[in-house]
């Protein structure tokens, strides 16, 4: 993997992230609705009034009709079942390659690359807000690009 890659992979990861969690909610609603996908049909009995009685210009059979129905609704649901899966692996490859890097990282490395490429902040930022917030000190955004340079190649290392 290359530099650029881990940083557009990181600069991604929240979106990547949202974005898999999103395609795992319908993975799991589509599945729930193949399953509950069953023949409904609607029989009446013979011994009302005019029954007997259909019309000439159409054969009705509700229950074959119903039967395609399903078959057609399961069929789609089941390529949509499909690409839904592709997607979401290709997903979770991306963040599990970053979850990954991450935990190889220590606290401080970890929390200030977070802050520059997943969540944009700028290296004066975090040298002046982020840092004093976790260590009570204060550091210079050169410092701080310092910091995230030697995490990146940490990360690219593992």
């Amino acid at each position: 993997m290359s530099k650029e890659e881990l940083i557009q992979l990181l600069k991604d990861y929240k979106e990547n992230k949202a974005k898999l969690n999103i395609k795992l909610k319908d993975l799991k609603n589509c599945r729930i609705k193949l399953k509950h996908l069953e023949l409904e049909t609607n029989s009446t009995t013979s011994y009302g009034i005019n029954q007997d009685i259909h019309s000439k210009n159409k054969i009705s059979n509700k229950v074959l009709d119903k039967i395609e129905q399903n078959d057609t609704k399961r069929i789609e649901l089941q390529k949509e079942i499909e690409d839904l899966e592709k997607t979401v692996r290709k997903l979770r490859e991306k963040v599990e390659a970053v979850d990954d890097r991450l935990t190889g990282l220590k606290y401080k490395e970890r929390e200030i690359l977070t802050a520059y490429y997943v969540e944009g902040r700028t290296a004066e930022e975090i040298g002046n807000k982020l840092y004093f917030q976790l260590f009570s000190q204060t550091r210079s955004p050169r410092r701080i690009q310092m910091i995230i340079e030697e995490a990146t190649k940490k990360m690219l290392k593992l």
